[in-house]
Parts: structure tokens; C-alpha cells; sequence
């Protein structure tokens, strides 16, 4: 059962080392926080959360799932457009709704991080 609490994260932090999530009710719980802090320099890896990675992998194949089904049954005839609407769907999961619900929500949890810590980010791309 979820708790409304006065902290802004819940995790483990030793040393300079954290793992943290954010501790909003719901999707706050989407993204960890995992990095180190040093006196003038940090770096944060913000990853899917995988109680959500697992939905998110029953979601992405449930397409797959259907089109088997559907293949199988004699229900109706196959046609080969199908495969290409079962790709388009994953692509559409994917790309559209994980991919900016992950950098909407990667972001609120930096820059609550950042409040949290008085600090400013750098955004570093490899």
C-alpha cells in the first residue's frame, strides 16, 4: 500500500553513492535514480524501473501475441498486411508512448534531484 510522505525520494544512498526513486505516488516510481555525487562533480543514470520494464515488455509483445492468434485461428483469412500493422503497433509503443513518457518523466526527476541537492545538471550524451 502507498503512503503519501514528506520525502521527495526513497532508496538507498551510501557513501557518494545513491539508488533512489522518486517517492510520488504512481508514476513517480517509473524511474531510478542511480549515480554518485562528488564534491564538485556527479553523474546520475536514470533507467526504467523493472517492475515497469516487465509491463512494458507484455505490452510491446501482446501485438505479437494477437497476430499469432490470428494466424492460427480459422477464424479468418490470413492476410499479410497484418504483419506489418503488428510491427507499426510495437514501433507506436515503443518510440511514441514509452520513449516520451521515460524523457518526460526522467526529467522531472532530475530537476527535482537537482532542487533536492541546490545543484545545476548538465545534460551529458554519449
Amino acid at each position: 500500500m502507498s503512503k503519501v510522505t514528506e520525502k521527495s525520494f526513497i532508496g538507498k544512498v551510501k557513501n557518494n553513492n545513491f539508488r533512489i526513486i522518486s517517492s510520488n505516488i504512481g508514476k513517480g516510481a517509473f524511474c531510478i535514480l542511480t549515480g554518485f555525487i562528488k564534491e564538485e562533480k556527479g553523474e546520475v543514470l536514470v533507467e526504467i524501473n523493472k517492475p515497469f520494464k516487465i509491463l512494458l515488455i507484455i505490452l510491446m509483445i501482446s501485438p505479437f501475441i494477437s497476430f499469432f492468434i490470428q494466424l492460427f485461428s480459422k477464424i479468418t483469412e490470413f492476410n499479410p498486411i497484418f504483419i506489418l500493422v503488428c510491427i507499426g503497433q510495437v514501433l507506436i509503443i515503443r518510440f511514441f508512448f514509452i520513449g516520451i513518457f521515460f524523457k518526460i518523466q526522467s526529467k522531472k526527476s532530475i530537476n527535482k534531484l537537482s532542487d533536492v541537492l541546490d545543484t545545476e545538471w548538465i545534460n551529458k550524451k554519449e
